[in-house]
């Protein structure tokens, strides 16, 4: 009788508090919601650019003690280096309650921590919302009919399960960013990428708090074996896919953003960022693809390194001439800073001569440097 007793009081108090908890989710998905809002669309009109970071998971006992510390110094260089506006992480919720767990730590200073969003991982099927809540993932994101490219705005109504997974992500505090795969055989109007915008907000019941477009062209999709110096030609098509054009009042509603894919070198994500902002996107995601051999490459100080140089000069309104050596050390280079110093006052015509050569270029693509990304 007393068991009975204790097991229906607690079912009263659960009850009695459901409405508290979800008051609190709901404010919290609030909060998040401005948060990725202000993180993911600038107020300047410059784009913002958050890298797609896979962290493996270890097997190894003592490997997965020492990733904490790499997690965490990634997550680190991500914020004070790269100074991204959000990191979209792909990985066992474990990896991303540490690197959430570091970002923590920069709250109420500058940088202020970055907002995570959580991507569908390949490394834990069937991931819980509420796990990926409790870790601290601001918003997560949906791939819709399962990353099947769409040919039309009808297509999205085939996915049935977005409402649900939707309202879920709300009932946990996070925010769902819908993710499209655009087919890269059409050419997509503007009237026709509208027309899409709003048949998501319509079947998510609100306006989502940004969504992604994506384009994979057929050499991405076809070669996933693709070397890291692959011809010429095939990194090209990697820069010139055909983007839609995002309308103002569109990308006014919903933050729309882009997916780039170009691997780092010779302008390549410089010259795609550009096109994205053309076109009329709000901000970037940049893919792991972007990094060279990220698929052989699971060290997680080059990554942070890379997103730190990369993010920069793809920021940065300075000369693009960029060195970034990969096989070295990731600090301060004096002799190219030196070099590029040289060349600015030449080509300055201070000297009396404009346009004259600052001397040798001191970037030896032989040993992994990377002039301008």
């Amino acid at each position: 009788m007393r068991i009975s007793n204790a097991l229906t009081l607690q079912a009263i108090l659960v009850i009695a508090l459901q409405p508290i908890a979800n008051a609190l989710s709901a404010e919290v998905a609030s909060r998040n919601r401005s948060i990725l809002q202000q993180s993911l669309s600038s107020i300047s009109n410059k784009l913002t650019l958050s890298p797609e970071i896979i962290i493996p998971e270890p097997t190894d006992p003592t490997a997965l003690l020492l990733q904490s510390t790499e997690v965490t110094k990634m997550s680190n260089a991500i914020r004070t280096k790269a100074k991204a506006n959000a990191a979209f992480i792909s990985g066992s919720v474990n990896s991303l309650r540490i690197f959430c767990q570091e970002q923590e730590t920069a709250r109420g200073n500058f940088p202020a921590p970055l907002p995570v969003i959580y991507c569908e991982s390949s490394i834990e099927d069937n991931v819980d919302m509420a796990d990926v809540a409790e870790a601290g993932a601001a918003g997560y994101l949906y791939s819709y009919l399962k990353g099947e490219p769409i040919s039309s705005a009808d297509d999205i109504k085939k996915d049935d399960a977005v409402k649900a997974s939707f309202d879920s992500a709300i009932a946990n505090g996070m925010q769902l960013i819908p993710e499209i795969i655009l087919n890269p055989e059409k050419e997509w109007s503007e009237a026709e990428v509208t027309a899409i915008i709003d048949a998501i907000c319509e079947q998510c019941g609100s306006d989502p708090t940004a969504v992604l477009l994506t384009i994979i062209s057929p050499v991405e999709d076809d070669d996933e074996d693709q070397e890291v110096e692959g011809s010429e030609e095939e990194t090209e098509s990697n820069t010139m896919i055909s983007l839609p054009f995002v309308s103002k009042d569109s990308a006014k509603r919903v933050p729309i953003l882009g997916s780039v894919r170009a691997v780092g070198g010779e302008g390549r994500m410089g010259s795609a960022v550009g096109s994205h902002k053309e076109s009329g996107f709000k901000g970037c995601v940049l893919r792991c693809d972007c990094l060279p051999g990220f698929r052989m490459n699971p060290d997680l100080e080059f990554v942070g390194g890379f997103w730190g140089a990369a993010i920069g000069d793809l920021k940065s309104t300075k000369s693009k001439h960029f060195n970034f050596r990969s096989k070295v050390a990731l600090d301060r280079d004096i002799p190219m800073e030196w070099y590029n110093y040289q060349k600015d006052i030449m080509e300055s015509g201070a000297l009396g001569g404009g346009g004259g050569s600052g001397g040798a270029d001191p970037a030896d693509s032989s040993k992994g440097d990377y002039k301008g990304f």
